[in-house]
C-alpha cells in the first residue's frame, strides 16, 4: 500500500531529526602515534578503509592516519609508484612491496599522520555533520565524547544511507 502524501513527507524530514549517534560506526579500529606504519596499513588494508584514526593513550583522538598519507610517505622516500598507479585500486600486495622499498617500515604512525582530526559529537545532527565535512574536505569525522575519547567514525557514506534510507 503506497505511503499517504502526510506519511511520505515526514519520512522525507526524518533525515533532519537524526543524530551521528544514530548512524556512525561504533567498532572503529584505530592505531597509536608510536606504532609501525606498517601496521596501520594491514590495518587499512585488512579493514578495508582508507583511513584510522589515531589515539593517544587515553583513547582521545589526536590524529587521523589515511592512504594519502602513505602514498606521500612512499613518494617521499623517493618510492615508485607507476605500479601503483596503473593498478586498478588498491592492491595488498603490490602497496606493501612499493612501501618496503622506500624504507617505509622504519616509520612511524607519528611522522606520517595528520596531527589533528575533524571531530563531531555523537549529538551533532547529520546535517551539521556533513556541514564539517564539506568545510573541512574530508570524508569522514570522529565521533568524540566530551571528554575527547573516541566512540565512533561517521562517513560520507554512513551519511548518504541514511539520505537514502529516508526517502523510501
Amino acid at each position: 500500500m503506497p505511503a499517504s502524501g502526510e506519511d511520505s513527507a515526514m519520512k522525507k524530514h526524518d533525515i533532519y531529526r537524526l543524530h551521528v549517534r544514530d548512524v556512525m560506526v561504533k567498532h572503529v579500529v584505530a592505531v597509536h602515534p608510536q606504532d609501525p606504519v606498517s601496521d596501520a596499513l594491514r590495518d587499512m588494508l585488512e579493514n578495508r578503509v582508507s583511513a584510522l584514526p589515531v589515539v593517544d593513550a587515553h583513547e582521545r583522538c589526536v590524529g587521523v592516519i589515511s592512504a594519502t598519507d602513505l602514498l606521500g610517505l612512499a613518494h617521499q622516500l623517493g618510492g615508485e609508484l607507476e605500479a601503483l598507479q596503473q593498478a586498478e585500486g588498491l592492491s595488498r600486495e603490490l602497496l606493501e612491496e612499493q612501501l618496503e622499498r622506500t624504507g617505509f617500515s622504519n616509520q612511524v604512525v607519528q611522522e606520517v599522520m595528520t596531527h589533528s582530526a575533524v571531530t563531531v559529537g555523537p549529538d551533532a545532527t547529520l546535517v551539521a555533520a556533513a556541514g564539517a565535512m564539506i568545510r573541512n574536505q574530508v570524508h569522514r569525522l570522529a565521533v568524540t565524547s566530551a571528554e575527547g575519547e573516541l566512540v565512533g567514525i561517521v562517513s560520507t557514506m554512513d551519511i548518504m544511507r541514511a539520505l537514502a534510507e529516508s526517502s523510501d
